[in-house]
Parts: C-alpha cells; sequence; structure tokens
C-alpha cells in the first residue's frame, strides 16, 4: 500500500511535467517552430495548429485532494 505522501509527490511530479510541456509549446507556437511527438509509431512534427489548453484544466485542480 502507497502512503499518502507517495500519492503527493506524484501528483506534484504530474502537474509539473505537464506545466513545463504546455510552455514548450506555447513557446514554440510563438518562435514558429515545429515540435517533434511520436504518434502511429514513428516521429511527427506539429507546429502552429497546437492547442495548449489541453494540459491547463489539470493546473487548476490542486495537487492534493
Amino acid at each position: 500500500m502507497k502512503k499518502q505522501y507517495e500519492e503527493d509527490y506524484a501528483n506534484m511530479g504530474l502537474i509539473a511535467v505537464k506545466k513545463a510541456s504546455r510552455k514548450v509549446l506555447e513557446k514554440a507556437y510563438y518562435d514558429n517552430l515545429r515540435v517533434p511527438i511520436w504518434r502511429n509509431g514513428k516521429i511527427e512534427y506539429i507546429s502552429k495548429e497546437i492547442k495548449t489548453e489541453q494540459g491547463a484544466q489539470a493546473d487548476r485542480q490542486p495537487a492534493t485532494p
């Protein structure tokens, strides 16, 4: 059985990764850069059509219930 603090650190880490990835995507959008992603078993590049709002909802939730 996991202890509560281990779950809290996992949630905080997940939120930090989502925030960091959103910042990278926003910077790529403003600098007009393509971002490599893994999709359908190969590397694809995404550009201006990047949507950063998807990860924003998770950041509004508290790390601890």
